[in-house]
């Protein structure tokens, strides 16, 4: 069970640094007046984009909501909350890469977009982490069985995620780098 919740709060974790280091990349480039380095906003987002919303979010949606929800038919409102939170930041990524595209080919307006929306759902992606914490992964502690979490764990621990281990920057540019030979 503990190692479960560890791997999901890890696995947030990354993905709030790695919307604050676009935010910090676009601040910069716009403060200096100079073009970011796009190639390493692109990697950044390509890891929001792969990670936290093509493999976090669906196991969270097959593996711990329906269990739960199994198990404890009351939680089915935090369960709602976090389903809409995941869509909504679909919403987010979308918005987030179309305004890095038109920064890219040149739109200066889409730059201070960029920082916007990446401080945005930044700031999102941890109210998200705080109340899925507070309401689903608190049912669950109570409503879950042993068994229930090692499957749990198992699905999430089947996937490597390569920023939610990384303990510098150093290991996060490696890993975004090793990335794009995926």
């Amino acid at each position: 069970m503990q190692r479960a919740i560890e791997i999901m709060h890890d696995r947030q974790r990354a993905m709030t640094s790695t919307l604050l280091a676009l935010r910090t990349i676009a601040r910069k480039s716009l403060k200096a007046s100079t073009p970011p380095d796009f190639a390493q906003l692109r990697r950044l987002f390509r890891y929001v984009e792969r990670f936290p919303q093509k493999l976090h979010q669906p196991a969270e949606e097959k593996h711990l909501f329906p269990v739960l929800l199994r198990r404890d038919p009351g939680a089915d409102r935090a369960v709602k909350r976090a389903r809409r939170d995941h869509a909504t930041c679909l919403g987010y990524l979308d918005r987030l890469h179309a305004a890095l595209a038109y920064w890219e080919q040149g739109d200066p307006k889409a730059g201070p977009q960029v920082a916007l929306l990446a401080d945005d759902y930044m700031r999102f992606a941890r109210l998200h982490a705080r109340i899925e914490a507070r309401d689903v992964l608190s049912a669950a502690l109570t409503a879950l069985s042993g068994q229930d979490w090692r499957a749990i764990e198992q699905a999430f621990g089947g996937v490597d995620y390569p920023l939610a281990q990384s303990k510098s920057r150093a290991d996060c540019a490696a890993a975004l780098h090793a990335m794009d030979g995926r």
